[in-house]
């Protein structure tokens, strides 16, 4: 299934990810190719560095962040209160809480999967989830691949079932993104890596290009 199965148009798009740098590393080149269409196209941060260089780095990532949104055509959000990522499996409500009011301002909500093997992705994941079960409030929600995360476990449960075909244009405002984060910028996570992903997925869905997505809930 290829998402331009899924009509954009006008619809309100809200990504929520745990770190700055996931939102360009799990689905940037989409959000780019999205905001050209959709209504409004919001990135939520859920959570706050714990780890010592995080911390350290705090405002920087922020100020990437900024940049990488709209760089993306998206709009830039931090979740209130903003949770320090140590406590998020101890305290999911007030994760759920905080990211809520984002959720049902949404059409469409794009997260990280639920079996990622970094924690705090999947407590987001989680959350969302929680948010989203469809007796309280439906939304369609589509789940991302973030490197050296998700594809590091014991066994590879991402299993997409939609890609996204992408433009050059989608892909070169994704890589330049990713410079605004110069200091979580590793092997596995470099432009080229990146660019490679994009390329590998598209090869799956004869095109040049493309992201993929696991489907958690749509409508149909």
């Amino acid at each position: 299934m290829r998402l331009p199965h899924m009509d954009w148009t006008d619809r309100r798009v809200v990504v929520v990810i745990a770190h700055p740098d996931d939102e360009v590393l799990g689905c940037g080149a989409t959000l780019a190719r999205v905001a050209e269409v959709a209504n409004r196209v919001t990135v939520v941060l859920a959570a706050r560095r714990a780890d010592p260089r995080g911390v350290t780095l705090w405002s920087d990532l922020l100020d990437g962040f900024e940049k990488s949104c709209a760089r993306l055509g998206a709009v830039a959000a931090v979740a209130e209160p903003l949770l320090d990522e140590a406590r998020i499996d101890c305290d999911l409500r007030r994760l759920h809480d905080s990211i809520l009011p984002f959720i049902e301002a949404a059409d469409v909500v794009l997260t990280h999967h639920h079996s990622d093997v970094h924690q705090t992705h999947r407590g987001v994941s989680r959350a969302v989830e929680i948010g989203t079960r469809p007796f309280r409030r439906w939304r369609d929600v589509l789940l991302f691949e973030v490197p050296t995360s998700t594809d590091q476990g014991y066994r590879r449960e991402f299993e997409p079932q939609a890609f996204a075909p992408l433009d050059r244009r989608h892909v070169d405002a994704a890589l330049e993104a990713l410079s605004f984060y110069g200091s979580e910028i590793e092997p596995g996570r470099r432009p080229t890596d990146l660019e490679a992903r994009y390329r590998s997925r598209g090869a799956e869905v004869a095109v040049e290009f493309a992201e993929a997505f696991q489907v958690a809930r749509q409508r149909l």
